[in-house]
């Protein structure tokens, strides 16, 4: 969904030091401007983090690509290496890739390398960090100060003793102990709400307390106001595709007598209203229930 993408790309320009030292597993790391990548002529997915980083031996690039789910078109690798490429040529600097699965089991198959071709006609070899969150241990990165990791946390795995809901009230907790403005507080709950719904029940994230704090992020009423007109985008289709499933099955039943069973049953599976309207038109011009193509 876009807003994931637009609250990550939020959180992790506000604050990029977690995320970067959690990506390069050192805290040598100082992070500097974030990249634009709008002029890109390999198109970048807009969720991605690129910055200027500063490492004790040299000055890179840091780009991390977050993922709730395994990519269903273009596999990682190949993604990882494109956005690796093109990075390296635009700023002639070494660059450090990363991906974060957010949820099970995404990225279980990742092995983070990319290698193609064979010793006598030539080839390559790329490799990039696999993080997957989920697989982490959440305490050890639940710190109020640790502003870019909390909206990940209830994505962790808790502690051996604590139950998943009592993990979640305390992410929620932490987050609410951060030293920074109402606004920030807000975005940052309403961020661990979003990722955290990922794995867990949402109702776990509700509760008066929470739901005042989140109403202070500039991103709450937005995602709202989305989800309402989806929903209400979506009501309006499934409604004129349940008058189409009618339509159809008053002219089969007016042209041809009763409708066969087997016949209603595949019309109320057929989901997308441009099917239905070819299969009326193909209804209205049968001259035997035989002569349409089911």
């Amino acid at each position: 969904m876009p807003y994931y993408d637009e609250v990550f790309k939020h959180i992790t320009g506000a604050f990029p030091y977690a995320l970067a030292a959690l990506a390069l597993n050192t805290s040598e790391v100082e992070v500097g401007d974030p990249l634009s990548t709008d002029q890109a002529t390999v198109r970048m997915h807009h969720s991605d983090m690129t910055f200027h980083i500063r490492l004790p031996d040299e000055a890179a690039i840091l780009h991390i690509e977050a993922q709730t789910d395994d990519p269903t078109h273009r596999p990682m690798p190949l993604r990882m290496l494109a956005y690796s490429s093109f990075l390296a040529l635009e700023h002639q600097k070494n660059v450090y890739s990363t991906v974060l699965y957010f949820r099970p089991p995404a990225g279980r198959r990742d092995s983070g390398i990319y290698e193609y071709g064979n010793p006598e006609r030539g080839g390559g070899w790329f490799k990039y960090n696999v993080i997957r969150v989920y697989e982490l241990e959440g305490e050890a990165f639940l710190d109020p100060d640790a502003l870019g990791l909390l909206p990940f946390a209830a994505l962790m795995k808790p502690p051996a003793d604590m139950t998943p809901e009592a993990w979640v009230e305390k992410c929620v907790q932490t987050t609410q102990q951060a030293s920074v403005d109402k606004e920030t507080r807000g975005t940052l709950l309403f961020a661990l709400s979003l990722f955290g719904s990922l794995v867990h029940p949402p109702e776990l994230f509700q509760n008066p307390i929470s739901e005042a704090i989140m109403q202070e992020s500039p991103f709450y009423e937005r995602v709202m106001q989305r989800g309402i007109e989806q929903g209400i985008e979506q009501g309006i289709e499934q409604g004129a595709t349940h008058a189409k499933r009618e339509a159809v099955l008053k002219l089969l039943s007016h042209r041809f007598g009763s409708v066969p069973q087997p016949i209603a049953t595949h019309i109320s599976q057929l989901r997308h209203i441009a099917q239905l309207d070819a299969l009326f038109e193909e209804v209205m011009t049968a001259e035997a229930l035989d002569d349409i193509q089911w």
